[in-house]
């Protein structure tokens, strides 16, 4: 097909035909829109600059705007270029992507953009596309059963130990920012004040199994009697898989516009001339320690104890991706025979398995010196069944402490503390101020586009 038949700069405009097929993809013309009214200013002043595009049988191909503010004006002849296709012989799928290419240049609305793209896309390949993503996503299976006898209706006791339940609403109230909890967490924060176990007897709250029962039989009574949130406790060992879906394409539009441009962090460690990295055994104090990581844009590698090899693996790559000579490795661990081998253990498989001889391991916490410091429950025996343990005995007793008994504040102020002391603040905050005017930039570009899709887009 050639891609022209002739030019003619005074063709008739009444000799144009507009094929309705062009309504399902473009708007009509309208004053009302910003755009189309500048167009018609334009060529007032103008004429018609870049010619319409015309079939051999006399179809406009490309141009539909500037021929509807030709008719508004009444010019009785426009430039045309001739394109050797007659439209009417093609069929309609045909025509319709004929219309798309021929107007993908020209500047469009929303709608005519989608309506555009959606006249080459392949519906059941779409849907295949975003069934595979949810696959992707979530590969759990979610299983229902069907045949399960209920039995008599049961209620559950009523909850008589107050002192006990206001202790436990006290720890989720000055925790709120890191909610949800575990009840692990909450079982060794109640362990820095022990609460009475019953309003009428002296037996306070101990870090034995006992106690540990009456907290996790209480924490569901007390979300069941809405005397805290039901979402302030979470079981993450137990994770919920799958999806509700959304009811329509707006909705998930609507999601996706919600979240638009809003997740962006700056690097803030790229002028630094180390490395740093934070590596957390306990997986309940993420919440906790990842406010912080994200604060100096520090990656976080929750252990949930010794590091598996994929994590490990990952921290490595970081580290050589960095182009950094020294790698500086900050842990948050409990005081107990495996937690005080953990950071060893890890710089160890840096430097054994990965080839790494520049990383440089320190321990933040848990020490100690910060079980007498902060007087935190040191009542736990140390496991003698962990291949740690005559070590750890030799060098500090038996007693152990969780990491889990220190409040969040501390964790936190003692993490920033250290990593303050291996950076270049100066460095660290001229990256801050230019993530402030990175911050401005985006809101701008963010309300811009809103306003463009608002406008465009109902």
């Amino acid at each position: 097909m050639s891609q022209k038949k002739s030019d003619l700069s005074n063709f008739p405009r009444s000799q144009i035909k507009v094929a309705k097929d062009n309504d399902l993809i473009y708007s009509s013309f309208a004053l009302a829109n910003q755009d189309d009214a500048e167009l018609l200013q334009s060529i007032m002043a103008q004429g018609i600059v870049e010619p319409l595009v015309v079939s051999t049988d006399g179809f406009l191909l490309s141009g539909h705007r500037r021929f509807a503010a030709a008719k508004l004006l009444r010019l009785e002849t426009v430039p045309v270029r001739f394109h050797e296709v007659v439209f009417e012989s093609l069929a309609r799928e045909d025509r319709l992507k004929l219309l798309a290419v021929f107007n993908r240049q020209r500047d469009k609305s929303f709608d005519e953009k989608t309506a555009e793209r959606l006249v080459e896309i392949d519906p059941k390949v779409a849907r295949s596309q975003l069934f595979l993503k949810r696959i992707e996503r979530d590969r759990q299976p979610i299983s229902i059963e069907t045949n399960v006898e209920l039995g008599e209706v049961k209620h559950r006791a009523s909850i008589t130990t107050m002192a006990f339940a206001a202790a436990v609403q006290k720890i989720v109230k000055d925790n709120e920012r890191f909610l949800p909890l575990t009840d692990r967490r909450i079982h060794y924060l109640l362990l820095n004040d022990p609460p009475l176990r019953h309003d009428k007897k002296t037996e306070r709250y101990r870090n034995d199994i006992a106690s540990y029962k009456a907290l996790t039989n209480l924490l569901v009574r007390m979300r069941l009697n809405r005397m805290i949130p039901m979402d302030a406790v979470e079981d993450p060992t137990r994770p919920v898989t799958g999806s509700i879906g959304f009811q329509s394409a707006d909705a998930f539009v609507a999601q996706e516009l919600e979240s638009l441009l809003r997740f962006y962090n700056r690097n803030l460690m790229q002028d630094q001339p180390i490395h740093l990295e934070i590596v957390l055994e306990k997986a309940a104090l993420r919440s906790v320690v990842m406010e912080v990581a994200w604060e100096y844009c520090v990656s976080l590698t929750v252990g949930r104890g010794f590091c598996s090899l994929s994590p490990r693996h990952d921290l490595a790559l970081r580290y050589k991706n960095s182009g950094k000579r020294d790698c500086v490795l900050l842990f948050l661990t409990d005081f107990d025979p495996d937690g005080e081998a953990i950071a060893a253990s890890f710089a160890r498989s840096m430097r054994d398995d990965f080839g790494l001889r520049h990383v440089i391991p320190h321990k933040v916490l848990l020490n100690q010196s910060d079980v007498i410091e902060f007087d935190l429950p040191a009542d736990l025996d140390a496991k003698p069944s962990s291949p740690n343990y005559q070590k750890f005995v030799e060098k500090f007793g038996t007693q152990a402490t969780e990491l889990d008994a220190l409040p969040a504040d501390l964790i936190q102020a003692r993490l920033r503390q250290a990593i303050e002391n291996v950076i270049d603040i100066d460095t660290f905050q001229r990256q801050v101020d230019e993530e402030t005017r990175d911050a401005a930039l985006l809101q701008a570009k963010r309300e811009a586009i809103l306003n463009f899709v608002g406008r465009h887009h109902g």
